[in-house]
C-alpha cells in the first residue's frame, strides 16, 4: 500500500509538471485569478507529494524545493509558449507555505509512510 501511495505522489508531481509545461492560452480577465488559485493548489499538492514520495521528507526542505521547482517552471514556460509571471511564482510560494503548514497535521499518515516495513 505504501508503494502505491508513493507512486501516486510521484504521479502528482510529474502530472502537474506536464500541465505547467505544455502550451496553453490564458483568457484575459477574471480567469487570471482562477489561474492563481490553481497555482496555490498545485504547489500545495507538490509540497505534500515531495514529503510523501521518497523525495524530501523535511517539511521546510520540501516547501523550498517546491518553490525552486516553481521558479524553474516559470523560466522554462517562456520556451514552451507560455508567459513568465512573478505573480504565478508568488502563488506557487503560497501553496508551498500552506503545504509546509499542513504537513504536521498529516503526521499519522507521514509516520505510517516513513516506517520501515
Amino acid at each position: 500500500m505504501r508503494l502505491i501511495v508513493r507512486l501516486a505522489a510521484l504521479s502528482v508531481i510529474l502530472g502537474l509538471l506536464v500541465l505547467m509545461l505544455t502550451p496553453q492560452v490564458h483568457p484575459p480577465g477574471p480567469a487570471a485569478w482562477a489561474d492563481k488559485v490553481w497555482h496555490v493548489l498545485g504547489f500545495l499538492a507538490i509540497t505534500l507529494s515531495l514529503q510523501i514520495a521518497p523525495v524530501w521528507r523535511d517539511r521546510l526542505g520540501a516547501a523550498l524545493l517546491a518553490v525552486l521547482i516553481g521558479a524553474g517552471v516559470e523560466v522554462v514556460q517562456d520556451w514552451v509558449g507560455r508567459d513568465r509571471s512573478l505573480m504565478d511564482l508568488m502563488a506557487d510560494a503560497v501553496g508551498a507555505a500552506i503545504g509546509w503548514w499542513a504537513s504536521p497535521r498529516l503526521a499519522p499518515l507521514m509516520t505510517w509512510l516513513h516506517r520501515r516495513p
